[in-house]
C-alpha cells in the first residue's frame, strides 16, 4: 500500500489534510515565505540543499562557510510550537524534520517549500511506517500507535490521536466491549469514535464480547443443571465455529477443552489473545448459521 500524502493536525485531535503545504506556513512571515525556493537578487542571496546530517551540497557550500554547523535553516523554527507524537514521544515538528535529516530518512530540498519538506520528514518518519493493530485489520495507526490514520486511495489523508484527556485509548474500548461489557453502559463519545475512526476493531469488539456473554450463559446453565450435555454441546456449536471455522465438532471433546481456554483466561490474556486470533471468515460462517439457517439454541439465548 501506498502511504505518502499528508500529516497529522496541529492540535493531534482531529483528522487534518495539508493537500495544500501552504496551510502550515500561514504563521511564517511574508518574508520567511519567500526564501522557500531559490531566488536570485542583486545581493546574490544563496539556498542550499541541505543532505542527511545537514551537509550542504553543491556550488554554495563554499559560500555558505559557517552555516554548514545548522542542520536545517533558521526558519523552520517557525514550527517549534507545534508537536505530535514519534516513537511514543512528545516533539515538535521542527525537531521532527532534523531527525529526518540527521537520521538521512530525506535530503532538505531547499527548492521546494518548508511544508513540501516537512511533508517529506512525515512520510519517512511515520507514514511509511504505519501498520495495522492486527493481521486481520487493514486501519492503520502510526508505529508508536498514538494515531490512527485515514486512508483514501491508497494515501493517507489525514491523522486523530488514539487516546483521551483520561488516558484511555481508543483500544481500551474496544477492550471494555470484548470483555463482554454492554454497549449501553460505555461512553457514547468514545463509542463513536471508534466506530469512525476503526471500525474493524469496532466490529471485532462486538462480536468477541458477544462471543464471551453467549459462553458464560451457557456454562452458567450447564453448571446449574439448566442444560443437558447435548444441549451444551448444541448451543456451544457457533462458539466453536468462531474458533474452529468448518473444522468446529460438538463431539470432538479436545475442541471443547480448547474452547474453554480460550474464554477462561484472566481478562488481559483473554483479551490480547481474542484479537490476535480473530477470524473474520469464521465469524461469517457463524453468522451464516443463526441468521441464515435460523440455528436454534436450547439456553433460548439465540
Amino acid at each position: 500500500m501506498v502511504v505518502k500524502g499528508i500529516g497529522v493536525s496541529h492540535n493531534e485531535d482531529v483528522y487534518s489534510a495539508m493537500a495544500d503545504n501552504n496551510r502550515q506556513e500561514n504563521h511564517v512571515s511574508d518574508r520567511l515565505k519567500l526564501q522557500d525556493g531559490y531566488v536570485h537578487s542583486k545581493e546574490d542571496i544563496y539556498y542550499a540543499t541541505y543532505t542527511s546530517s545537514g551537509v550542504i551540497s553543491g556550488d554554495e557550500a563554499s559560500s555558505l562557510g559557517n552555516e554548514k554547523s545548522c542542520i536545517i535553516p533558521e526558519r523552520y523554527k517557525s514550527w517549534e510550537s507545534c508537536y505530535t507524537y514519534y516513537q511514543g514521544n512528545r516533539i515538535s515538528q521542527y525537531e521532527l524534520i532534523q531527525i529526518a535529516v540527521e537520521t538521512g530518512a530525506i535530503t532538505l530540498d531547499e527548492s521546494e517549500s518548508m511544508g513540501w519538506n516537512m511533508t517529506n520528514a512525515y512520510d519517512a518518519l511515520l507514514h511509511s511506517k504505519a501498520t495495522p493493530l492486527y493481521d486481520w485489520s487493514s486501519t492503520l495507526y502510526s508505529e508508536d500507535r498514538m494515531y490512527v490514520y485515514r486512508v483514501e486511495n491508497g494515501k493517507i489523508t489525514g491523522a486523530r490521536k488514539t487516546w483521551y484527556s483520561d488516558g484511555t485509548t481508543l483500544q481500551d474500548t474496544a477492550d471494555a466491549i470484548a470483555s463482554g461489557t454492554q454497549l449501553s453502559e460505555l461512553d457514547l463519545g468514545k463509542l463513536h469514535d471508534l466506530t469512525l475512526y476503526d471500525r474493524e476493531l469496532y466490529d471485532a469488539a462486538v462480536n468477541i464480547g458477544r462471543a464471551k456473554r453467549e459462553y458464560d450463559a451457557f456454562t452458567n446453565m450447564y453448571q446449574n443443571g439448566q442444560l443437558t450435555e447435548k444441549q451444551y454441546k448444541h448451543d456451544c456449536y457457533p462458539l466453536l465455529m468462531l474458533l474452529f471455522g468448518k473444522d468446529a465438532d460438538v463431539n470432538n471433546m479436545n475442541r471443547f477443552s480448547q474452547l474453554s481456554g480460550f474464554f477462561q483466561r484472566d481478562r488481559n490474556d483473554f483479551l490480547k489473545n481474542a484479537f490476535e486470533n480473530y477470524n473474520p471468515s469464521n465469524q461469517s460462517l457463524a453468522d451464516r448459521l443463526l441468521i441464515e439457517k435460523g440455528y436454534h439454541s436450547y439456553s433460548g439465548i439465540y
